[in-house]
């Protein structure tokens, strides 16, 4: 299995300073892995705000390119791995006894070979100034995500 490196994922958020980039990556994503669109673009993303929206899609396309520029292969993400890759994660989620949200992401990186993908992810639903992602915009978002990386690096 190939492991993303920090160094990877921040060639491509710095390409996405560029708009223009971000929207051709996004329509190439489009046309390549339409599982993985409808994906994130299910009813059940109903729950987040129009903001948490537009940082579960642009994590998908971080994630997905910084994986794709690694691995030297072709893949087509298929609905049903997607699928089968979150309800296990909201199972280990769910059972996680832990209190508070980030004590329970500890569980998930442990031993986890994408951990930098994964830290890009908790990074991003962190509480700031800048950044108001709600308490079940973050669970759905950081599973959501986590189940892309699961599904790309299976």
């Amino acid at each position: 299995m190939v492991t993303i490196p920090e160094s990877i994922i921040n060639d491509i958020i710095d390409q996405y300073q560029d708009e223009q980039k971000y929207l051709t990556d996004l329509k190439q994503l489009s046309s390549e892995q339409p599982d993985l669109i409808a994906f994130i673009d299910q009813e059940n993303y109903s729950l987040l705000t129009n903001d948490e929206i537009a940082l579960l899609e642009y994590l998908t396309l971080v994630i997905y390119f910084s994986s794709m520029k690694m691995i030297e292969k072709t893949i087509q993400i298929q609905g049903k791995s997607l699928e089968a890759a979150e309800e296990d994660n909201w199972n280990t989620f769910n059972e996680i006894t832990a209190k508070s949200f980030f004590n329970k992401l500890d569980s998930f990186f442990k031993d986890y070979p994408q951990e930098d993908l994964l830290a890009l992810v908790e990074d991003s639903i962190q509480q700031d100034e800048d950044n108001i992602v709600t308490p079940v915009g973050r669970e759905i978002i950081f599973v959501a995500c986590k189940s892309i990386i699961d599904t790309i690096h299976s």
